[in-house]
């Protein structure tokens, strides 16, 4: 009765409708901050024009991913999957680029194969929880999404990257929650990870402890087996020192200048001074197109990508940013609400995959960009410059718009 009430007049048609509607106002946002920016903005060396040739390609990748049938798509999952860990290896065969193995150069573009194992990973995963619909509620489901996911995020780290590494992971509990894992095995799964993070201060530590042992009480997993699991949750925080070791140098120095700037102020710090700065000079209704002192002077490094949100918050103020946050707002509870009227089990998983992938970029940019995360360098959906992370925009909305169809 609850469902028939929330989308009373409101079709699965409506939602891509209007679907459509909001991305076609973050890209038109995107490439007007683009543009701003831009100092020769008709060349095609500029961020903008780059950014307009990608998108005119991605959307003809898009055409054509829409036409595959959801049954080509479901059966072929595991070679989909197959073949994004073998794009993700190719670079380790050839010269680094930006010093790293991240890129495919393709002397006209450069292709970041990371952003295409995000939706392979959660097409395979889904199949999986699709085809063992009458394992989900066993401990032994989450064991073949759990190495996929870790086995994904490796390859990814070992480019090195830890930013998409982090966002290859993020699907796994949201897609697990959807299909109906039980909630505590879920728990077992992130709570070492919080253990980890919180054994750094004894305080958050001895809090968390607590709240855990809440957990384990309310749960009911027996004596035995509870306790094991408990003080193996506990034991993790000793591994804190070996978690800070396992980082890169430079990683290292972007947590610690993200805890205190001050520590490097014209080095690792000077992105997120230099976001701040611009966020906060532009008031609530901005300085106005082409305005921005820190954008326009170049104050502000990469923001045609990583920083694009910055660009918007001098130019058009706290005024554009909520707009923006408004239009991505509506743009995830679309995504639920599709794969809440889908009909089809494979189908609505991973639209629910898909929605964590852009959720989970708009939240580490936009904090990134205010100074509450370190910098990861992690795009924003559809208003960010970048061939690659387009690219895999459009193959997600055109899964979307697919699945939501056929199912």
């Amino acid at each position: 009765m609850a469902q028939s009430n929330i989308y009373i007049g409101l079709t699965a048609e409506d939602l891509r409708v209007r679907l459509h509607i909001l991305t076609t106002f973050l890209i038109v946002f995107g490439l007007t901050a683009l543009y701003s920016i831009s100092d020769n903005p008709l060349s095609i060396e500029s961020s903008f024009m780059r950014q307009f040739i990608f998108m005119i390609f991605s959307f003809i990748i898009y055409l054509f991913v829409r036409r595959v049938s959801l049954k080509a798509i479901h059966d072929n999952s595991t070679m989909i999957f197959l073949f994004t860990i073998g794009l993700c290896l190719v670079p380790f065969f050839l010269p680094k680029v930006e010093y790293t193995y991240r890129w495919i150069d393709l002397n006209f573009m450069t292709i970041q194969p990371s952003e295409y194992l995000k939706i392979g990973l959660i097409i395979v995963i889904a199949k999986y929880l699709s085809d063992n619909q009458i394992k989900i509620k066993t401990k032994s489901i989450i064991i073949i999404p759990g190495l996929l996911t870790f086995f994904a995020a490796i390859i990814v780290l070992q480019q090195p990257d830890l930013g998409t590494a982090a966002i290859v992971c993020a699907p796994l509990i949201p897609m697990l929650l959807w299909a109906g894992v039980n909630a505590f095995i879920l728990f077992l799964i992130i709570a070492p990870i919080i253990t980890i993070i919180a054994a750094s201060n004894s305080v958050i530590f001895s809090v968390w402890a607590v709240i855990m042992f809440l957990c384990f009480l309310v749960a009911r997993p027996g004596v035995v087996p509870g306790s094991i699991l408990y003080f193996s949750n506990i034991f993790a925080g000793l591994l804190t020192p070996f978690a800070w070791n396992i980082l890169t140098e430079y990683q290292k120095q972007r947590v610690l200048t993200f805890l205190n700037p001050d520590l490097d102020p014209m080095g690792s710090a000077y992105h997120i001074i230099q976001s701040v700065t611009a966020i906060g000079s532009g008031g609530f209704f901005g300085k106005g197109f082409e305005q921005g002192s820190q954008t326009q002077l170049k104050f502000l490094p990469v923001q045609e990508s990583d920083f694009i949100l910055s660009v918007i918050a001098e130019e058009f103020g706290f005024l554009g940013i909520m707009i923006v946050m408004a239009v991505f707002f509506l743009f995830i509870k679309t995504l639920l609400d599709i794969a809440f009227k889908c009909s089809d089990y494979f189908s609505s998983i991973v639209i629910i995959g898909l929605a964590s992938i852009f959720l989970s970029h708009l939240f580490v940019n936009s904090a990134m960009t205010v100074g509450l995360i370190p910098v990861k360098g992690l795009p924003l959906p559809f208003v960010s410059a970048g061939g690659s992370f387009l690219l895999s925009c459009f193959i997600m909305l055109a899964l979307i718009t697919n699945l939501s169809e056929n199912s």
